[in-house]
């Protein structure tokens, strides 16, 4: 009998994972049997899991809301107490650095000032965009100037910073300064009846470099004195999501300015700054349910009569009191 080549055999499906039982929460264990727990009762079947390979050797542990990752809120495992949501931070945080330098201007001799460009770019990119925008776009070869002076920004590492760390506990409700009553409150019910709390958020050190080309060594001098006046030593963004201005280190210059260009090329101006940006990722939302009614009973015992008792003192007490 001939048998079928490997190429003409299906290609294996994948196999789902049956390990469905979750972490307890905040890696309680209440007594339930349950994959993670089989309990005493049921008899140790690791050699049945190993023989199959359905069960893996090891799961996941961030049984704390505030840990497991999620920018969606589940439909499956819903959490009432934890607000999942995408906070768009770090793209908040770039928005910010850009917006940072939209401001910087170049005076002429007429004392008119001209707003300096600034793109979100990588330097090869953004010097492809002037040596392709001179050339115009007809049959004439004509070669336009360049357009400079240019400022250029992006990212370019991630780092997160332990020493910034605040742990997640320590909520914010955003309380108000005087009555000291959270501030960050809806109405699901009664008024207030519902808070949440935020969280410091992840700490994340993002490093950028701008760059910079100027045709003129006066232009070059605007740019350079505006940036550095930015910075006194720390420059500030605001990000969404974040509860505090992000500071923003000037850590180093270069200059890359080419002092003999010979004479067929004109001399351009160089050079870049080196950014630190100590921004945060938001945590989820915490919800909680608000206490707005306290009622206390104090009583000697269970039985009805111990508690007609004490009601009968406190109301002779009173009385006594009165007079």
């Amino acid at each position: 009998m001939t048998q079928r080549r490997l190429e003409q055999c299906n290609e294996p499906g994948q196999v789902k994972d049956l390990n469905l039982d979750l972490p307890e929460k905040y890696c309680g264990d209440d007594g339930t049997p349950n994959l993670n727990n089989p309990g005493d009762k049921m008899p140790d079947l690791d050699w049945l899991k190993k023989a199959t390979e359905i069960q893996p050797d090891g799961s996941k542990a961030n049984c704390d809301p505030m840990q497991t990752g999620q920018i969606i809120n589940s439909t499956d495992n819903p959490d009432r107490s934890t607000i999942y949501r995408y906070t768009r931070a770090l793209r908040g945080t770039d928005e910010a650095m850009r917006d940072l330098f939209r401001d910087i201007v170049v005076i002429d001799v007429n004392s008119k000032a001209w707003p300096v460009p600034c793109e979100w770019a990588t330097q090869e990119r953004a010097v492809a965009m002037v040596m392709q925008d001179n050339v115009r776009k007809d049959n004439s070869l004509v070669v336009d100037r360049l357009k400079l002076p240019l400022l250029a920004i992006h990212s370019n590492s991630y780092e997160f910073d332990s020493s910034r760390y605040i742990y997640h506990k320590a909520l914010n409700y955003m309380r108000d300064p005087v009555t000291r009553k959270p501030g960050f409150t809806v109405r699901e019910r009664w008024e207030k009846d519902t808070i949440f709390g935020v969280a410091a958020g992840i700490p994340i050190n993002v490093s950028y470099t701008l760059y910079g080309w100027t045709m003129f060594e006066e232009d070059f001098n605007h740019i350079l004195e505006q940036i550095a006046l930015k910075f006194s030593q720390l420059a500030y963004i605001r990000v969404r999501g974040v509860p505090w201005e992000i500071g923003v280190k000037l850590e180093s210059m270069a200059n890359n300015v080419d002092t003999s260009p010979g004479d067929q090329t004109q001399r351009i101006f160089k050079f870049q700054f080196n950014l630190l940006a100590e921004t945060y990722i938001p945590q989820p939302i915490v919800r909680k349910k608000a206490v707005l009614k306290t009622k206390i009973d104090i009583v000697e015992g269970l039985l009805e009569e111990d508690i007609v008792s004490i009601i009968d003192k406190i109301e002779t007490a009173v009385e006594e009191l009165k007079s």
